[in-house]
């Protein structure tokens, strides 16, 4: 199937921040999201895949930075859009060289190149790419990153987590939304809290 060889195609240049787990994450929502909202599968799939490659031409102790509290947030857009440009090229290579439709391929590009730092949503499928990698925050592994890489206590950080989904983060789907709730509450469950 063309989605396993996108996959093969991407992995050496997945999971570069240190975060083993996140593409594979990330695509599942996608995943689950297509089954309850309208989106085309050929544009998500991809697009979760391939979505943080450009991670992987970003040196880390600029990546790092974006985790830091005394980092500007111009300075971490910056860097964000380097990632977001850097795996728009790998997707358009990787995706070319499976045969893909150019197409698709300029939708999937538009939607990586952007899906951290644009502020308006292009279409469903983008809201299904970025509300699945907004979603992988709340999941096991996701917290689990977070907790390692910015040393921080369960309680602390899921409280935090719960302030940004009441007062902060937007979701493109209603039901994203629904799935970070409940997967809040699960994790709560999970550290006792």
């Amino acid at each position: 199937m063309v989605y396993q060889r996108i996959w093969d195609l991407a992995e050496k240049y997945q999971d570069k921040r240190d975060d083993i787990g996140h593409a594979k994450t990330v695509l599942e929502y996608a995943i689950r999201l297509l089954t309850i909202v309208p989106a085309d599968e050929k544009i998500v799939i991809p697009a979760a895949i391939l979505h943080d490659t450009g991670w992987s031409q970003v040196k880390k102790d600029d990546w790092m930075k974006i985790f830091q509290d005394n980092v500007a947030s111009r300075d971490k857009i910056v860097i964000r859009v380097k990632h977001e440009k850097e795996g728009a090229k790998l997707a358009r290579v990787i995706l070319k060289s499976v045969g893909y439709d150019q197409n698709p391929i300029e939708r999937i590009v538009e939607i990586i190149d952007g899906h951290d730092t644009r502020g308006s949503y292009l279409s469903n499928e983008e809201g299904v790419v970025r509300d699945a990698d907004r979603l992988s925050m709340f999941s096991r592994w996701g917290v689990e990153y977070d907790l390692r890489i910015r040393n921080l206590t369960p309680e602390y950080y899921l409280k935090y987590l719960e302030d940004k989904l009441i007062n902060r983060y937007k979701f493109f789907f209603e039901q994203s939304r629904q799935i970070a709730f409940k997967e809040l509450s699960a994790r709560k469950f999970e550290y006792q809290i």
